[in-house]
C-alpha cells in the first residue's frame, strides 16, 4: 500500500542517515581529559580548588592507497566552569608516502625540551620564560636505514597567536633533525642555520624498564635538562625533572596513582630559582584528580 511504501521509505532513509553518520564519526578519533585541581601558584600562595582546564583532541587519517595517507589533528583547551574561554592549541595537517612526509602545523612551542609529566600552574616550562607561538613546514625523508630518521623543518615565530596562519612571514630559520633509535636507546640530534656548523641541541634517553633515563643539552642558554620516569608498581609511577641553565635552576616531581586505565591521581610539584627573563620564581604544587576519555 502507499502507506506502507511510505513507512518503507522513511525507514531506508533513516537506515541510510545512519550509516552516513556512523562512517564520517568512525574517520575522526576524539580524545581528551577532564580535570579537578587542588592547587596554588608562584605568585599567590593562596590555595584553590577549582576545575582543571579541559582538554579536547580530534584526530583523522584516511588511506589514499599506493603507500599514502592523510592525516590532520586539532586540540582546543577550555577553561573550566560554564563560560570559561576556549582556545586552540594548535593544527597539523600532513600527507606521507614514498617520497616521505610533508606537515604543515602551528602549536605552541615550550622551552624546556624533556619532560617526566610533571604538571603545576607555573611549570617547567614557565620556570625558563613561557610558550610561543610557532608555526612550521617540516619534510620527513624517507626512511632507508631502519631506526633512522631525518626531517627538514622551516619555523617561523608569531607575537600572536592568531599570526600562526602566516607561515610564509618572517620564515627565515631552517633546521634539521636526526634520529636514532633501536632497543631502549633513541639518540636525537637538532641544528640549524643558526647554529653555524654546531649542534644546537642533543637528546639522549635509555629506557631500562625499571626506569627511563633522558638528558638534553642545548647551546642556547647553555641549558642542560635530566628527566627520570620509573613505575613503583603497576598503579604508581614516579617523575623528576631538572634544568639547569644561565637563565633558571629548577626542578620538578610527581607522583601518580592510576585509580583505573583511564582515571588517575597525581601530586605535582615544581621549584624554581635564578630567574631570567620572563622567567618565574617560586614554588607551586597541584593535587589533580584526571580522567581520559
Amino acid at each position: 500500500s502507499t502507506l506502507e511504501n511510505s513507512q518503507m521509505k522513511k525507514t531506508l532513509i533513516a537506515m541510510a542517515a545512519v550509516a552516513v553518520t556512523s562512517g564520517a564519526m568512525a574517520q575522526a578519533v576524539i580524545s581528551g581529559s577532564y580535570n579537578m585541581d587542588l592547587q596554588n601558584t608562584m605568585s599567590a600562595k593562596e590555595t584553590t580548588v577549582g576545575m582543571g582546564d579541559v582538554i579536547v583532541k580530534v584526530s583523522s587519517s584516511e588511506d589514499l592507497g599506493g603507500g599514502m595517507s592523510i592525516n590532520a589533528n586539532t586540540t582546543f583547551q577550555g577553561e573550566g566552569g560554564r563560560g570559561g574561554t576556549i582556545s586552540s592549541n594548535g593544527y597539523s595537517f600532513g600527507i606521507k608516502g614514498g617520497f616521505g612526509g610533508i606537515t604543515l602545523k602551528n602549536y605552541l612551542n615550550a622551552s624546556n625540551n624533556l619532560s617526566a609529566g610533571v604538571s603545576a600552574e607555573d611549570d617547567m616550562n614557565d620556570v625558563i620564560g613561557s610558550y610561543n607561538f610557532r608555526t612550521r613546514l617540516q619534510y620527513d625523508f624517507p626512511s632507508m636505514v631502519d631506526g633512522l630518521s631525518a626531517s627538514l623543518r622551516w619555523d617561523t615565530t608569531e607575537a600572536a597567536p592568531d599570526a600562526a596562519t602566516d607561515f610564509v612571514v618572517g620564515t627565515g630559520i631552517t633546521k634539521y633533525n636526526v634520529t636514532y633509535a633501536t632497543g631502549p636507546i633513541n639518540l636525537q640530534a637538532y641544528g640549524s642555520n643558526a647554529d653555524g656548523d654546531s649542534l644546537g641541541l642533543v637528546i639522549a634517553s635509555y629506557d631500562a624498564g625499571i626506569a627511563k633515563v633522558s638528558v638534553a643539552m642545548q647551546d642556547l642558554h647553555n641549558q642542560n635538562e635530566l628527566a627520570i620516569t620509573a613505575p613503583l608498581s603497576s598503579a604508581v609511577s614516579v617523575g623528576l625533572h631538572v634544568i639547569d641553565s644561565d637563565i633558571t635552576d629548577a626542578y620538578g616531581a610527581r607522583i601518580t596513582y592510576a585509580m583505573s586505565k583511564r582515571s588517575a591521581l597525581s601530586f605535582n610539584y615544581v621549584d624554581s630559582s635564578l630567574g631570567g627573563a620572563n622567567a618565574k620564581v617560586g614554588d607551586n604544587f597541584r593535587v589533580r584528580l584526571a580522567h581520559n576519555f
